[in-house]
């Protein structure tokens, strides 16, 4: 029996898609009729600063240095413990946060969660014409830099938006990519400051 061409690259098509592997920290469901993929934004660093932050703070506020202590707080103090509720909620989101890439023929929903940091999203799949991956860079004290990743989606109006950012690999954002454009069946198209792919 005669197997056309478009049918051999169909099914090596479908054999790189299942070999695909599933970068960390990310949860892949898998359904006729819909996709999930759980992404969380866990790091081991915003555990123990969640940790040594309050103590950190407790000697500073307890030294000679700082007018007031725990006994007796003063504006000093209180600018203190505003900081490390502030420090305490955002590490919190890093360690407990997830969001989740609800996807179905109609439309991609995007819910970031349990803790309130970034809103929520809804797009149309007949609005969505292109994803891809860009790379951020963020820049520190002493001329350091660390860069983060995110998916984007481009929008039939042309506009762009991002599905999600804060991603430690390039990996995490080319899977979570392909993933949706193999379900949605949108052809890959490359557009200029993509992340490069393999």
């Amino acid at each position: 029996m005669a197997i056309s061409l478009q049918r051999i690259f169909e099914m090596a098509d479908i054999i790189h898609d299942h070999n695909l592997t599933i970068p960390r920290n990310i949860h892949l469901s898998e359904k006729s009729d819909g996709l999930s993929i759980e992404y969380s934004w866990f790091k081991l660093k915003y555990l123990l600063v969640l940790l040594l932050f309050p103590l950190c703070s407790y000697i500073v506020v307890q030294s000679p240095y700082v007018e007031g202590n725990i006994n007796e707080i003063t504006f000093p103090v209180w600018i203190i413990i505003l900081l490390n509720i502030i420090a305490a909620y955002y590490c919190l989101t890093k360690v407990l946060n997830t969001t989740e890439i609800q996807v179905n023929y109609n439309r991609i929903v995007i819910k970031h969660g349990p803790l309130p940091m970034e809103r929520d999203l809804i797009i149309k799949r007949s609005d969505l014409t292109q994803l891809y991956v860009t790379k951020r860079r963020l820049a520190h004290r002493y001329y350091l830099y660390s860069s983060t990743y995110q998916v984007n989606a481009i929008l039939s109006n042309q506009h762009v938006v991002t599905l999600v950012k804060g991603l430690y690999e390039p990996e995490q954002g080319l899977f979570i990519e392909r993933k949706i454009e193999k379900f949605l069946g949108i052809t890959d198209i490359s557009v200029e400051g993509e992340v490069k792919k393999d």
